[in-house]
């Protein structure tokens, strides 16, 4: 299963080569994940286990190390969402006249004209910050390892034990003394060989 952001408007997925963990909601802590739910917003959500936010909603002092491997802090709560960045005054403007003034008259020539724009009147531009927050490790990505090495260990260790058994039988069986042996023959040879005695 792909892990994606429960966030709203969020549209990051896992992708090994992104920069980007995913954190599951703290679900054995209901207080905490109760805070994590209302930082989101989002109306009527209830996490389940397969509920992830990406480390993106996360601020970088929410983070600790613990043995090489980036770890949330068990009070971090996400608080960058995108309700949150600030929009500059300036994009609340109204981009478009109030009037629009039409032509009465038609042109009697076929040419189209093409009316040049003015250089500034061009829409103003909407900033929204995001925060990348980078992380050493992927905890989807060392999931997957884990599996894979599991089930390798699991093969080996029932190769460990076919071949235990197999070394028990055989030395069960008697080994034969110097000298002595047993060769399975053919019966006309068998009744051939006895009869040279």
């Amino acid at each position: 299963m792909v892990q994606t952001c429960s966030a709203y408007g969020c549209k990051n997925r896992y992708h090994k080569d992104k920069d980007i963990s995913f954190h599951k909601f703290p679900l054995a802590r209901p207080d905490v994940g109760a805070q994590w739910v209302a930082a989101m917003r989002r109306n009527n959500f209830k996490p389940t286990k397969y509920s992830n936010i990406c480390s993106q909603h996360f601020s970088k002092d929410c983070f600790k190390r613990e043995c090489n491997n980036r770890v949330l802090k068990d009070n971090a709560v996400p608080s960058l969402f995108t309700f949150n960045l600030s929009i500059k005054a300036e994009s609340l403007e109204d981009p478009f006249p109030s009037e629009i003034h039409f032509p009465l008259s038609l042109p009697l020539n076929s040419d189209p004209v093409v009316e040049e724009e003015e250089p500034g009147s061009s829409l103003p531009e909407v900033r929204c910050d995001t925060v990348a927050v980078s992380c050493d490790h992927n905890y989807t990505q060392l999931e997957e390892q884990l599996g894979s090495l599991r089930k390798k260990l699991k093969t080996t260790q029932q190769k460990c034990r076919r071949q235990e058994r197999e070394l028990k039988r055989l030395k069960a069986c008697e080994a034969p003394r110097a000298g002595e042996g047993y060769v399975i023959l053919p019966k006309h040879i068998y009744y051939t060989l006895k009869g040279i005695k």
